[in-house]
């Protein structure tokens, strides 16, 4: 009974494939005397499924680690194809472990959920079996096995775990993860390892804040100082909070070793929201910082929820008044879902109960019956097009212009960036009237599904034509953006 095999969906499509606490996982199984095999499932992939059934079922123990978008597919996966083989399975991941209680009395074949964060809990599991097993795949500590597997130039990896802030939609302080950071040398050891061995040349780093405050500066000023000595042509994409500024000559200093892509979250700019949520990052706040970046010539990415339980009618026009400011709008997952509230946390109990679901976070009605009608419609809308294609069709090209800068390639690509910012201008513009209509009238008619779907055959023209021409003309550049879809590789 030593072989597990570690299984997972993709949940981010706009970052690589590897699921670092999997890959933390694994090494710490190996280093028990497990042999491990990991392996990256695609919902409705049955195709895929052929080929990894058998080398799946080969293992005596099936570890799953779930999230919430994939579980309900996942799991009556999992109870079926396990059943014939009698085999021991566990669940992990925050969603796994804060639904623990639904999930094991509703489905008994389910082992035991466990928390993979928490050595202790392992080590009662997985007994340690003396001797350690050697993976070829196994880098600074994470198996990378899918990342070998996946051929573009992007790779996931952290410097630090854990997050200082209390916000009261995320599962991080519920889950009492605490704020742990590694070495920043063996950081910079992991770049090198990684763009040495694999070739990758963009690192997303995974941290939930890289810079939390200036308590963190002397930290970073080393990061920097590191990266620079190995001299290594690298980008890198991190998180920040603008709860804490982040000083000008620090963002630049970054920029200079490679940052291209800063993801920090807004979330709603109304006051209503930030008094019940703990969260606040006013417009103006937002926007200084976007033309901050934008003037760096680094990319932006913004956590933002539209909808939540508190969200007032006029206060959503305001909302996506900023949205169409900052030309988001090409980004309808943020739109879609209004925010989850999670199991034990302040506002659980306006959830009621579903039995015939594990998951109960978007079990509430809103309290604005207008709020309400306009989530129910916007739903409506977006259902007609692939809203995370419609993203890519923009943050793709973003990240890819940006690079081109960069290297000082722009001159190349000059009437792709006009196409681009044209085309930008036009969607976001005519989202906005669609929205503005709905939200007016309370309704949504067959002229706006007509309109949206037109939207969308626009913005995936003109990506084909730039991702046509960026992989004729520069496959390392190309092959180097994430491609924001399911599958592994991007050819």
């Amino acid at each position: 009974m030593n072989k597990i095999g570690i299984c997972y969906f993709r949940s981010l499509y706009s970052q690589s494939a590897c699921s670092l606490s999997v890959g933390k996982v694994s090494d710490y199984l190996l280093n028990r005397g497990y042999k491990t095999n990991l392996f990256l499932l695609k919902k409705d992939d049955y195709v895929s499924l052929i080929t990894k059934y058998n080398k799946i079922m080969e293992n005596d123990i099936i570890i799953y680690k779930t999230n919430y978008k994939d579980f309900e597919y996942g799991i009556r996966l999992f109870e079926n194809m396990c059943r014939k083989y009698n085999k021991n399975i566990y669940l992990t991941g925050p969603f796994a472990i804060m639904n623990k209680d639904r999930i094991i009395k509703k489905y008994p074949f389910v082992t035991d959920v466990i928390d993979i964060q928490n050595s202790e809990e392992i080590n009662q599991i997985f007994s340690d079996l003396g001797n350690k097993v050697k993976k070829d795949s196994v880098i600074c500590g994470v198996d990378r096995e899918i990342d070998i597997q996946e051929k573009g130039h992007y790779i996931n990896l952290e410097a630090s775990t854990g997050c200082i802030y209390n916000c009261a939609f995320c599962h991080i302080k519920l889950m009492n993860y605490t704020k742990t950071e590694k070495k920043i040398e063996l950081v910079i050891n992991e770049i090198e390892q990684l763009h040495n061995k694999l070739g990758k040349n963009y690192f997303i780093f995974n941290d939930s804040v890289f810079w939390k405050n200036n308590n963190d500066n002397e930290r970073i000023e080393t990061f920097i100082k590191l990266l620079k000595e190995k001299n290594l042509n690298i980008y890198f994409m991190i998180y920040l909070s603008l709860a804490g500024k982040i000083s000008d000559e620090l963002l630049k200093k970054l920029k200079e070793v490679g940052l291209i892509r800063v993801f920090f979250g807004v979330e709603n700019v109304s006051k209503n929201f930030s008094i019940q949520n703990n969260k606040y990052i006013s417009d103006v706040d937002a926007e200084n910082f976007i033309n901050k970046l934008e003037n760096l010539n680094i990319s932006y990415h913004i956590g933002f929820m539209l909808f939540s339980k508190e969200t007032k009618y006029d206060e959503l026009q305001e909302n996506i008044d900023f949205l169409y400011k900052i030309k988001k709008l090409f980004r309808p997952g943020m739109l879609v879902e209004k925010m989850r509230i999670l199991p034990n946390s302040k506002d659980a109990k306006y959830l009621y109960n579903d039995e015939n679901n594990i998951d109960q976070a978007y079990n509430y009605i809103i309290d604005d019956s207008k709020v309400e009608k306009f989530y129910i419609i916007i739903n409506q809308l977006f259902s007609n097009i692939n809203i995370r294609n419609f993203e890519q069709f923009f943050s793709g090209i973003k990240i890819g212009l940006t690079i081109i800068k960069r290297e000082n390639l722009i001159n190349d690509y000059i009437e792709y960036e006009k196409k681009y910012n044209n085309t930008l201008n036009y969607i976001n513009d005519g989202v906005f009237k669609i929205l503005s209509k709905m939200l007016k009238k309370l309704e949504l008619t067959e002229a706006e599904i007509a309109e949206i779907k037109n939207l969308y055959s626009i913005a995936e023209a003109n990506y084909i034509e730039f991702m046509s021409y960026l992989k004729n003309h520069n496959k390392n550049i190309y092959e180097t953006i994430p491609h924001g879809t399911e599958d592994l590789n991007i050819w």
